[in-house]
């Protein structure tokens, strides 16, 4: 449904901006400046510029950057990525029409970050001790975890923020969904 959204806002923005367009095409026809050829070349181009603008925002919604992932981290753990992070794995779903989406990572730490933030996750409050991963899947399954936490975020309404600590002292699960 995003992606009829999406191609259907850029038709009515290529739209608008080719009505625009149209008196000057018009002057410049009529005036010799630019040939009947060239014209429908621009055209050519216009329309392959839009397509090209629809398949890049749809890639990078289905197929989004380390960046979101990142961010996705950091609305779980109120904190920064450590620099020690490394991708195993992600997956995100598309988002619906109403937003609604869920994300998965897996990340490996080294064991100096993966304990410091145990560490700082047991003591901070915001974060409740104990949750359910929603989007178990082959390596992070319930008994492969030591530590998990989830937090209730009073900003993002309807969000679920989950974090599962592996059990071989590097490995954390990120799990978010906006419901």
């Amino acid at each position: 449904m995003f992606f009829i959204l999406v191609t259907f806002s850029i038709a009515i923005a290529g739209g608008i901006a080719y009505f625009i367009y149209i008196p000057f095409k018009l002057w410049l026809l009529r005036s010799g400046k630019m040939s009947t050829a060239r014209s429908r070349l621009i055209n050519k181009i216009y329309i392959y510029l839009l397509v090209v603008i629809v398949l890049g925002i749809t890639y990078a919604g289905i197929f989004p950057d380390e960046s979101f992932y990142a961010d996705e981290f950091k609305d779980v753990t109120l904190r920064e990525l450590p620099k020690s992070a490394e991708f195993v794995s992600k997956s995100a779903s598309y988002p619906d029409f109403h937003g609604e989406y869920c994300s998965q990572s897996e990340i490996k730490l080294s064991k100096k970050d993966y304990s410091k933030l145990l560490w700082e996750l047991h003591k901070d409050d915001r974060l409740t001790k104990g949750g359910e991963i929603l989007n178990i899947s082959g390596s992070h399954a319930k008994e492969t975890l030591t530590y998990q936490f989830i937090r209730t975020a009073k900003d993002k309404s309807g969000k679920y923020l989950y974090i599962g600590f592996g059990k071989d002292n590097r490995t954390i699960y990120i799990d978010a969904c906006q419901l």
